[in-house]
């Protein structure tokens, strides 16, 4: 098993935390090992920021099976939302091009955090999803009734049921997908912060009938600052990591948020970024 101690810049896009060890495991078998340690698990670390702790993180980076039946495909928690896309590309197949220009993305934690875009979200795709139980360390999986069930807005039963090993998907041909991938990144670069910054994706989730960017830009935070990190001044739902920022600077200006978006429009905002 390989372990690397890694910083907040390798394991996140935002690039806020400390320093973590990550524990690589390259099979079901050493994933089990580490279940009784009851650690944290991080994708690519897109919609994810580290807190100043130092608890050691599993990843699942070397999951990376890919496996076409028919009009399913088997892909492991580790493989990159990139690839998928440039498979679906070189294949002309229709997946996740509504994901496309999120970086760093994995499967194993768009699958968890039922990442979605424009109207669209990975449950919709879902055939099958195939996790280690932590109680047991059981190879269990959820199947396409149980995910229409279990899977909501942002919210699966990930990471409390377990670590995911491989999801299935359904895909259906589609024509000129490199098109339709570029257009939806066109789309995302027209309406959110470039990729070349440091940022987690959306900061919350958007409440019933409202947008959560429109609600924080009508509070007066779109741009709002404390110390090196800020709401974008493209999308207020964005947070920028303006250089050195740190964890608390984060949850400073993110609770500052919260209360003013409650103060004045009475509803809660709920986080779409993970804490580790």
């Amino acid at each position: 098993m390989k372990v690397k101690v890694l910083s907040a810049e390798e394991l996140t896009t935002i690039g806020i935390g400390a320093p973590r060890k990550v524990y690589f495991p390259e099979s079901v078998r050493e994933l089990r090992s580490l279940l009784k340690e009851n650690l944290p698990v991080i994708g690519g670390g897109s919609n994810t920021v580290l807190s100043d702790s130092s608890t050691p993180l599993i990843s699942t980076a070397l999951f990376k099976d890919c496996t076409f039946n028919g009009n399913t495909v088997t892909l492991g928690a580790g493989v990159r939302l990139a690839q998928v896309l440039k498979l679906q590309q070189k294949m002309n197949f229709s997946l996740f091009e509504f994901l496309a220009g999120i970086p760093r993305a994995t499967v194993g934690g768009l699958v968890a955090q039922n990442a979605g875009a424009f109207g669209r979200e990975i449950k919709e795709f879902l055939e099958s999803v195939t996790y280690v139980e932590k109680k047991s360390g059981e190879i269990l999986t959820f199947n396409k009734q149980e995910i229409e069930k279990l899977f909501q807005y942002r919210k699966t039963p990930f990471p409390e049921a377990g670590i995911i090993t491989s999801a299935t998907f359904k895909i259906k041909p589609l024509r000129d997908a490199r098109e339709k991938i570029e257009e939806v990144v066109k789309l995302r670069l027209s309406k959110q912060p470039p990729f070349y910054l440091k940022t987690a994706g959306s900061t919350f989730k958007n409440p019933p009938s409202h947008s959560a960017g429109k609600l924080l830009d009508k509070a007066g935070l779109k741009g709002f600052k404390v110390g090196n990190v800020s709401f974008s001044d493209i999308h207020a739902n964005f947070t920028i990591n303006k250089g050195k920022a740190s964890f608390s600077e984060f949850l400073e200006l993110t609770d500052l948020a919260r209360k003013k978006v409650k103060e004045l429009f009475q509803i809660e905002l709920e986080f779409e970024v993970k804490f580790l």
